[in-house]
């Protein structure tokens, strides 16, 4: 008898496993947890009373987030040069600026930072991956490590480890590349056709016919890969190997897509007329709702959503919204303070944050462990710019939402100390603080300033850990 066969025969009777060995069995036995039913993992998890999985969103806005717009109103934002010590202040839901104001409802779930700064991912009109990455991408042409929401969506697999979808002012196109990488030189394609991303992630739920099809394209394109490889040498056969292996993890995929349980279309809604919209206002409330879908249903634990990201894809026009400008032209001039291009930066940046708050609504309606959804779903604002239009990274404003059993979210802003100055810290520990609350205590992600003190870029922010 071969090991197969004995492993067949020797398989216990699931009729006298307890519930939770059981479940467990199941994750083991269907060629690893990813083809499983995302949704058994959760009931997996609450069966043994363990955390669910943290799930986070992020928010990757182009063209630069001035500091006073993200700022509450009731605290006094000292400028760059005048931040002696770091300071923590609390703030409510009347005391938010205009492009907050759609969150207030979650005002206890949030938290302001100010004053960090980013130096290490260069400066210009995009930072591109620098800005997940921690490094400097010299306009896009050197991808040097992970991203932290692939990092953090390797370190807690679903169907899809990260998901990335985007807009942009090329609204010719389904894809680009632009701020997200699994590794040094692999980028993640940012998705920014909203009925491409719609197909990629549900159309094919329950559909084993498609399947079928698909999956005998792939065998014929891997049976390719391996006729060729046999003629290779041994560096290009690596080479080929990674071909086969990508080829191989797209007909899993498919796979798992398509042995979904048919009734998760029904958390899933229908691809209406606005998926066929090339605005960039109805496409990326398109990719907030994909975005949201997909980490409720646990298809993804972690999603980005970069809205004109980089020097080719940011010039958006939101006509949508009433504003005439495109965000270019805004940019340079929010330098002059000219009060049209601050009333159309904060219009913009509002409608942001509303969808966020209809993803916060939805996160916080499902039911999860002894609370909702919410509890363990961050979702981190940030520009790829940080502060301005023509960057330096010497401050970079963030805005964290929702919730998470290891961070301290609730109604309070924090302004770092000056670079030059005691406490000061940068992006890097932002980065540690989301690993660590992932349940990973990585302290020293992304890259450093050479010649900077350490403490200053490793480590987790301590005033944000629980």
């Amino acid at each position: 008898m071969n090991k197969r066969a004995m492993h067949r025969s020797a398989a216990p009777d699931s009729r006298l496993y307890s519930r939770g060995e059981f479940l467990r069995g199941l994750c083991l036995s269907a060629a690893g947890s990813v083809l499983i039913h995302p949704l058994l993992g959760k009931l997996h998890a609450e069966v043994e009373g363990r955390a669910q999985p943290a799930r986070f969103l992020f928010l990757l806005e182009g063209n630069g987030c001035p500091p006073n717009q993200v700022h509450p109103t009731n605290l006094t934002l000292q400028p760059m040069g005048k931040r002696k010590k770091t300071v923590e202040e609390k703030f409510g839901a009347g005391d938010l600026p205009r492009a907050l104001q759609p969150v207030s409802g979650y005002v206890d779930r949030m938290l302001i930072l100010q004053g960090i700064s980013g130096r290490i991912a260069g400066a210009g009109h995009s930072t591109y991956y620098g800005a997940l990455g921690c490094y400097n991408t010299r306009d896009a042409k050197h991808i040097l490590g992970p991203t932290v929401d692939c990092e953090l969506g390797s370190r807690h697999p679903a169907l899809f480890e990260t998901i990335v979808l985007g807009i942009s002012q090329r609204t010719n196109l389904d894809i680009t590349f632009n701020c997200s990488a699994s590794a040094a030189n692999t980028a993640v394609a940012t998705i920014l056709n909203p009925q491409v991303a719609y197909k990629r992630m549900f159309a094919a739920i329950g559909d084993r016919e498609g399947l079928t099809v698909k999956t005998h394209l792939l065998d014929y394109v891997k049976d390719d890969i391996r006729a060729v490889r046999k003629r290779l040498g041994s560096l290009e056969k690596e080479k080929l190997d990674r071909y086969l292996s990508a080829y191989e993890q797209i007909g899993h995929r498919h796979a798992a897509i398509a042995g979904l349980d048919p009734d998760v279309k029904n958390r899933i809604k229908p691809m209406t007329e606005k998926y066929r919209s090339g605005n960039p206002a109805d496409r990326l409330e398109c990719h907030f709702e994909m975005a949201t879908t997909a980490l409720v249903t646990g298809l993804t634990n972690v999603a980005t959503i970069a809205s004109g990201v980089g020097h080719q894809d940011f010039s958006i026009v939101f006509d949508k919204l009433g504003v005439g400008m495109e965000k270019h032209t805004i940019g340079h001039a929010l330098y002059n303070h000219e009060k049209v291009a601050i009333d159309a930066s904060e219009k913009i940046r509002a409608f942001h944050f509303e969808q966020i708050a209809r993803t916060l609504k939805k996160l916080e309606s499902i039911p999860e462990g002894s609370g909702t959804m919410l509890d363990n779903t961050v979702i981190v604002y940030l520009s790829d710019n940080a502060n301005e239009h023509h960057t330096s990274c010497l401050e970079w404003p963030y805005v964290l939402l929702g919730g998470n059993p290891r961070l301290d979210l609730g109604g309070r802003c924090v302004t770092y100390a000056d670079f030059d100055n005691k406490g000061h810290r940068t992006i890097n520990a932002i980065h540690n603080t989301l690993l660590h609350a992932a349940g990973h205590p990585v302290d020293d992600f992304g890259f450093k300033i050479p010649g900077l003190d350490h403490g200053i870029q490793e480590g987790p922010l301590a005033e944000l850990l629980v």
